[in-house]
């Protein structure tokens, strides 16, 4: 992908679901899946970054829960490819939350935990498959049900919520791990910058890749 700029044309209507997203450009990564090697280092940041976030550990030896990170690769064919959050203006994920959980905050689709009840709509209408459902775990234990038992030993369910990349919204330099962590160079933090022209435009800067 080149270091062009691309200017899209945005309609004024309403834009999000409800209350929940705004007209704040979005930001997202992008990768160049041809010079992916499928390390997974990306994975691994990830994890390490919203683990600590969390109260769970992140270095050899301190890893108590499965490693679940908020962006993964996949294997097509013989080409690998990084698969995360495109941060949609107009998030269809938003959209298919029936309590609200998902919102936008400054061009960021992000996920409430607390809110979210793991029914998957989000995982449906995301057409990019960047989001899953995954157990929650707090301080290196998983966070448990009230009312849902097995029904073998009648033990607590684990707590499920959608889980998705939100940009690394916890550190404090704001730049995503996986772009620090990929050994080819092949993610990059693509900005949306908002015009605040009346005709509403937009301007996403490329990075050269």
């Amino acid at each position: 992908m080149s270091g062009a700029r691309n200017t899209l044309n945005r309609s004024t209507g309403r834009m999000g679901a409800a209350d929940r997203t705004n007209a704040v450009a979005s930001s997202f990564v992008v990768a160049d899946a041809g010079h992916c090697i499928g390390c997974k280092a990306c994975e691994l940041a990830c994890f390490a970054v919203h683990s600590q976030a969390g109260g769970t550990g992140a270095s050899v030896g301190t890893v108590s829960v499965p490693v679940v990170p908020k962006v993964y690769v996949v294997r097509t064919g013989n080409a690998y490819v990084p698969v995360q959050c495109r941060h949609c203006e107009n998030a269809p994920c938003a959209h298919a939350c029936p309590v609200q959980a998902i919102r936008q905050e400054d061009g960021v689709v992000m996920i409430d935990e607390e809110r979210c009840i793991g029914c998957t709509s989000c995982v449906l209408a995301c057409p990019f498959g960047a989001i899953e459902v995954a157990p929650v775990y707090r301080a290196g234990r998983v966070v448990t049900q009230a009312g849902l038992t097995r029904q073998v030993n009648r033990t607590a369910l684990p707590r499920t919520a959608a889980s998705k990349c939100d940009l690394c919204a916890e550190t404090a330099d704001g730049q995503p791990a996986c772009v620090e962590a990929c050994p080819n160079h092949v993610l990059r933090l693509a900005k949306g910058v908002s015009d605040p022209s009346p005709a509403r435009r937009r301007e996403v800067y490329f990075p050269r890749l």
